[in-house]
């Protein structure tokens, strides 16, 4: 079974500049990740009339109930200033035993962990059930709900 360090595919997501609405390959290395695993890997891509397309990421585990989805994104605002950072905001620094870099707290590090952790729990069997990964930029989980099936529980780990 795959094994996931959380702190290098933090790094690996990181350093993707995935300001919105680009995706700049954060979501192939997040798939990349769960493959192994055993997730089916779904791409979806939305936009509105008026809007920038936006890159999305559906990772399911199983097929039985109960269903655990847990819900992130991978893009992040502008950097801003960038003479402003102490570091670059997509070099994943680790200094000081701190990950500095644009989504290491919101939310490219939540979701590595949860990646790293479901890796962990496959370690000991299946689960019973599903769980699965709704990673995007826009609000999808009406639409998984609908296409995929019921969700018995979500989980989104945002900062904010």
């Amino acid at each position: 079974m795959s094994t996931i360090d959380p702190i290098a595919l933090s790094q690996a997501l990181i350093r993707c500049p995935s300001v919105t609405p680009k995706d700049a390959g954060a979501l192939a290395v997040l798939e990349a990740a769960l493959k192994p695993l055993g997730f089916v890997c779904h791409r979806l891509r939305f936009e509105d009339a008026g809007t920038a397309p936006v890159e999305n990421l559906y990772a399911r585990l199983g097929t039985g109930a109960p269903h655990f989805c847990y819900a992130g994104h991978t893009d992040v605002v502008p950097v801003g200033d960038a003479k402003a950072w102490s570091t670059d905001p997509f070099g994943a620094e680790i200094r000081g035993g701190v990950l500095y870099g644009r989504g290491a707290s919101d939310m490219k590090s939540s979701v590595a962990a949860f990646a790293a952790a479901a890796a962990q729990l496959l370690e000991s069997g299946a689960p019973k059930g599903s769980i699965s990964l709704l990673i995007t930029g826009d609000g999808l989980l009406t639409f998984i709900t609908t296409v995929y099936g019921p969700v018995a529980t979500a989980l989104v780990m945002l900062p904010t």
